[in-house]
């Protein structure tokens, strides 16, 4: 060791040593932040050891000064979490949700995070074991909503958890083709909430009631929707569509008028008169070429091609009665609103 390096260790040992063997009176710590702003380095310390401060009892006050290191909070590993898989970056989401989930091992929505995360990664098993976790843990309390009667479920905070892994579960178990476990897993959703998140669960369980050619009970599920108000328009295009194959022509055409009614772009996008994909969901609002594209896109391959054509058929009607009813107007030169070309294959 070099003289230097003796004398720097030297000064370390005097330093750690005078704040416990200064012979000075014993300094109160609620009182060193005052010390430290009053007293200088080279000022003798204020126990009255006749030594230098930053010899005595610096370092102490210093310890005793700084502010205590803040508890991790659960919650801001859990917004960040949530913030990283809306980047699609799921390994670091998931990260930040254990994170989460070590501090409140009580907080679901951290194991949903945690779910959804594996899901995103491609992880598939991973991500039914974490979910079905959440449905264990939330089971009681979705048993007395049901039976209270509870529609709203998903503007309660509590309930969230639940019903996002249950959602998440049973459109996992469509994109498998287990068409049964979906319809089941939606169940959970839809038995409790009548909101954008229940009616969700309805459109997709219907679809997968259509898969399993069962077009009567897809049709009993889609006729609550109706009533919704968040899914009027989309809930009536698939009661057509079952109703429509179920044999029930009537009812069928019915629904399909309501449907167009509501939002006249869903006849040339199943169609496939307008072609494009559309990434934002919060941006199809309803009425909007946006929700048709969104609805086609999400429900359109359970559209036969019979059923296409009984779709089409009803156009046609409908253009013909608009056209009969309003002479002066077609008489005039102007034309329906010219349909968006199909991109190039």
């Amino acid at each position: 060791m070099t003289a230097k390096q003796t004398k720097r260790q030297e000064t370390k040992e005097e330093t750690k040593a005078a704040a416990t063997d200064a012979p000075g009176t014993t300094l109160d710590p609620k009182e060193a932040p005052a010390r430290l702003a009053a007293t200088g380095r080279n000022d003798a310390c204020a126990c009255g050891s006749g030594k230098k401060y930053k010899k005595c009892h610096l370092a102490a006050d210093e310890q005793a000064a700084a502010p205590p290191l803040a508890t991790p909070d659960a919650q801001e590993h859990l917004a960040e979490g949530w913030r990283l898989f809306e980047q699609r970056r799921p390994g670091a989401a998931e990260k930040e949700f254990r994170a989460a989930l070590a501090i409140d091992a009580k907080l679901t929505d951290a194991q949903v995070g945690i779910g959804m995360a594996r899901l995103a990664a491609g992880n598939s098993e991973g991500a039914k074991e974490e979910l079905n976790v959440v449905l264990a843990a939330g089971e009681a309390q979705a048993e007395k909503m049901r039976a209270d009667g509870v529609k709203d479920a998903f503007s309660k905070p509590e309930a969230q958890p639940f019903i996002r892994a249950a959602h998440a579960l049973g459109c996992l178990a469509y994109d498998e083709e287990k068409y049964e476990d979906a319809v089941k897993d939606l169940a959970l959703v839809h038995a409790i909430d009548d909101g954008s998140v229940g009616v969700e669960a309805r459109l997709i369980a219907a679809k997968a009631l259509m898969k399993l050619e069962r077009a009567a009970d897809a049709a009993a599920l889609l006729e609550p929707a109706t009533k919704i108000e968040e899914g009027k328009g989309r809930a009536e295009l698939g009661l057509a569509l079952a109703e429509f194959t179920a044999g029930n022509e009537a009812k069928a055409r019915a629904a399909l008028g309501n449907a167009l009614d509501a939002n006249p772009h869903h006849g040339k996008t199943l169609l496939g008169r307008v072609r494009r994909r559309v990434e934002n969901v919060a941006g199809a609002r309803p009425g909007s070429l946006e929700e048709a594209l969104l609805y086609t896109q999400t429900y359109g391959d359970v559209w036969t091609d019979a059923a296409k054509k009984f779709l089409e058929t009803v156009l046609d009607e409908r253009a013909r009665n608009k056209k009969a009813a309003s002479p002066a107007e077609t008489g005039s030169g102007e034309s329906e609103e010219p349909e968006e070309a199909a991109p190039p294959a």
